[in-house]
């Protein structure tokens, strides 16, 4: 009866933060060492793992197994390793539901690392709060929280088919990177500079981005990464974020990388990433990742073989069953030495003590976070303003938008009463009742009928999503032709894409492009606004419509931002943070194949065609302008800027609001190597994002943005991984990613010189550059008129106003 109290009192919710179960809280506990705050953290941890026996430390190394792992003899609590903050606490409701924030695909559409580190820090601080509370994982029977979050996911939009694009911020390495960095300091750093408010845990790591696809699923797959691309792609956002952030967490991946499952793969795990990166928190598995390297990829002969293998690998955590099923038996036979077991015990207790979870309480303000500090108007505000931001004005035909209020619109479509296709993946609990319920959530209909009136706003649902029924059609039709214009709320969702399940094809819905043309044969106004993680096929859609938005998945207040975005309310800012391939370009490409390189290429840094839109662009309703600062050295004609190991130079641009509306604008810094002496992939390199800025501005008022550039920031990556330098000429572009463009060149001098090496040379396997279709210089030419064409394609056929520098070559 006692311990079933004591499972009882452990796992019910409080509703009082300080009477959650905690350690070193009873007069007879606090004699003991490991309670003693006064002692090194490391001699604390040693003292409390002494006096674990095996079997419980088999349980505190198995996620998700609240409420058990408590010992009442010591009074060590429960604590369970897995709660998941992709875009908010994925939590059930305590007294508030946690704030829900635009997906992250939408975060990466703002470029602005500053909005998603308040963002982390209000995850941060609201899981906390519903630590405190008791709520629960946001699944059925799900456990009471932990105070580690399974986030960011910072994988690379390899593929637009990926069934998780949703979750991840970019297909740029140099945005995720920001994006992890961002997020790791906004919730490890918190208010009290003493502990770690919470513990990130990155994933997916490594070059994880393949659900199921051709009857290969993600538990069997083998992402066969050459040195090259995994130093120049897979692994710049987890570097930044162990090295730069102090990410404390890293969730290794259900693939293999090279033939090595990740959770067991002590090469990228310990040599790499604890050795050479310096990494010092926790490693978890992924959820069944440690039994598939047995059940899925017969990699190993016994389950726990696969077990053996994982923790000796430097998996400290399972999500799953096998620690808990094996390691004390492999213990006990002797094949497995004991010290693997206490390494990881080592890890995972050291942030439960960073986490101020064996410390006095009455002075650490993450045990007195009030519920009331949820979902505030602070954090809401906050949600609606990245959301705001987050929306892509793809194209704008006539100026088709802002919409005026008051007019007769036509509100169609099989998402223009969304709710949970809104969402996303990876959800709180958002209203309360069911850990499943949205009916709090607004739809487009309702924020739209609210803003321009209920009487001048009729809905036709048009289609479904993917279906092949064409009986609404007449209504939808009707219904636009009695409307001053039309907004059609078109794309995909997550019975599409999602984890577990890639997509066949990029298309279009073929139901939905029938309703869009049948639409428009009222001659209305037509606006499509795009719900999709992924980018859609659209080179057929925008010749069928006047404005195109692009809202990806935003959220819960995703309805309102849509609807300010529509009348001017908002102005939209947003980029895109990907390539929009055509639909064709999937036919190109292996699904399988992790190459970047490999022609046609993959992302704005190695596709060699014309995109229907490009990384970067979004159109705004004021008018902004670059131009280079008259005081600059570079302030007309001028031979290239000369850089070297020891001769930086700085250039300054002026981004001016010549329009009438208050407005944000992103600015792009690339590079682009013209005539260098790089060999193998990174000959094949397109240009190259180095730096990037969001500037609010007013009708008039200007910014002055410098950007620095060195011999490291014209770095690439050679055949080996190595960061090198390679001498030759460079052109660099500043860019709005639309129409504005200021360009110079850049002289790099020098010899060949490598500015740092590959982390490791130890069982990497090194896979050749898979071959090309067309000669390099034939690649490079295609390229820089793709682009070209791009910006011809998106002006209306002129060419972009540019502020340029003379290039002279040797």
């Amino acid at each position: 009866m006692r311990l079933l109290l004591l499972l009882l009192a452990v796992s019910l919710p409080s509703l009082h933060g300080t009477s959650i179960p905690r350690a070193c809280s009873s007069p007879e506990h606090l004699q003991l060492p490991f309670c003693n705050a006064s002692l090194p953290t490391s001699g604390r941890v040693e003292d409390l793992l002494r006096r674990l026996p095996l079997a419980e430390k088999v349980t505190l190394l198995t996620a998700r197994a609240s409420p058990r792992g408590n010992m009442s003899s010591i009074g060590l609590p429960e604590y369970n390793w897995g709660a998941n903050c992709v875009h908010g606490v994925q939590s059930t409701c305590g007294t508030n539901c946690a704030t829900s924030f635009p997906n992250p695909v939408n975060l990466g559409a703002v470029f602005d690392a500053q909005a998603v580190l308040a963002m982390a820090q209000v995850v941060g601080w609201e899981l906390r709060a519903l630590w405190l509370e008791g709520a629960r994982e946001n699944y059925a029977s799900g456990p009471h929280l932990g105070l580690d979050c399974w986030s960011p996911n910072i994988n690379i939009n390899r593929d637009p088919r990926w069934g998780r694009n949703m979750e991840t911020p970019s297909e740029d390495p140099l945005v995720n990177s920001r994006y992890g960095v961002a997020y790791t300091k906004g919730l490890q750093e918190g208010k009290d500079k003493r502990f770690l408010q919470a513990v990130v845990t990155l994933k997916h790591y490594a070059a994880y981005s393949y659900e199921h696809y051709d009857g290969i699923d993600r538990m069997a797959f083998d992402a066969v990464v050459s040195r090259y691309d995994f130093a120049d792609t897979y692994l710049p956002a987890f570097r930044a974020s162990v090295v730069q952030g102090k990410a404390k967490g890293v969730m290794c991946s259900y693939n293999s990388v090279n033939g090595m499952p990740m959770c067991a793969n002590e090469q990228l795990n310990t040599k790499l990433l604890r050795d050479a990166l310096g990494f010092d928190g926790y490693i978890t598995s992924d959820s069944g990742a440690i039994e598939g390297i047995y059940r899925q990829r017969h990699y190993t002969k016994t389950l726990c073989e696969a077990g053996r293998l994982a923790i000796l690998s430097g998996t400290d955590v399972n999500s799953g069953s096998v620690y808990q099923k094996c390691l004390a038996q492999l213990v006990t036979s002797g094949q497995l030495p004991q010290k693997a077991v206490d390494d990881a015990i080592r890890r995972t207790l050291k942030l439960r003590f960073d986490l101020g979870l064996f410390d006095p309480i009455d002075d650490q303000p993450y045990w007195h976070v009030a519920p009331s500090e949820v979902n505030t108007a602070e954090s809401k505000r906050l949600s609606l303003d990245l959301t705001r931001k987050s929306i892509v004005l793809l194209q704008n035909h006539g100026n088709v938008l802002p919409l005026a209020k008051g007019k007769k619109l036509a509100v169609i479509g099989p998402h223009a009463k969304a709710k949970r296709a809104l969402l996303g993946n990876y959800l709180g609990q958002m209203c309360h009742g069911d850990y499943l319920e949205v009916s709090c959530v607004q739809t487009p209909m309702e924020a739209i009928s609210t803003a321009n009136g209920a009487s001048n706003t009729v809905y036709a649902k048009g289609s479904g999503i993917n279906d092949t029924s064409t009986a609404d059609f007449d209504e939808a039709e009707a219904a636009a032709r009695g409307a001053d214009a039309v907004v059609l709320f078109l794309g995909i969702d997550t019975s599409i894409e999602r984890e577990a399940w890639d997509r066949e094809n990029i298309d279009m819905p073929s139901i939905q492009m029938q309703l869009l043309k049948r639409v428009r044969r009222a001659g209305k106004p037509t606006i499509v606004v795009l719900f999709n993680g992924g980018v859609v096929g659209a080179e057929e859609l925008i010749l069928h419509t006047d404005g195109v938005v692009e809202a990806f998945y935003p959220g819960f207040f995703g309805a309102q931002a849509i609807s300010d975005i529509l009348f001017g309310d908002a102005v939209p800012s947003g980029k895109l943070p990907v390539t929009m391939y055509p639909s064709d370009y999937i036919h190109s490409v292996d699904m399988k194949s992790m190459s970047m390189t490999k022609y046609p290429g993959r992302s704005y840094r190695y596709y060699k065609e014309v995109p229907v839109f490009p990384f970067g662009w979004g159109l705004s309703y004021t008018k902004f302008t670059l131009a280079l600062d008259s005081d600059s050295e570079m302030a007309g004609p001028s031979e290239p800027l000369v850089v070297a190991r020891d001769l930086d130079q700085t250039v300054t641009v002026i981004v001016s609001n010549d329009g009438d509306l208050v407005g944000d604008e992103v600015v792009f810094a690339f590079f682009r190597p013209l005539n260098v002496n790089a060999t193998g992939n990174a000959a094949l390199l397109n240009e190259q994002l180095f730096d990037y800025g969001r500037v609010s501005l007013r009708p008039t008022q200007y910014r002055k943005l410098s950007f620095r550039i060195q011999q490291s920031t014209l770095a690439m990556v050679d055949d080996s991984g190595n960061q090198a330098s390679f001498p030759g000429f460079y052109e660099v572009i500043i860019t709005n990613g639309v129409h504005e463009r200021v360009t110079f060149a850049i002289h790099l001098v020098g010899e060949y010189e490598t500015l740092s090496v590959f982390p490791t040379d130890d069982g990497y396997a090194s896979t050749p550059a898979e071959p090309e279709t067309a000669p390099i210089s034939d690649i490079r030419l295609d390229a820089t008129r793709a682009f070209e064409n791009t910006l011809v394609r998106y002006n209306d056929g002129k060419r972009p106003e540019a502020v340029a520098v003379a290039m002279a070559f040797d």
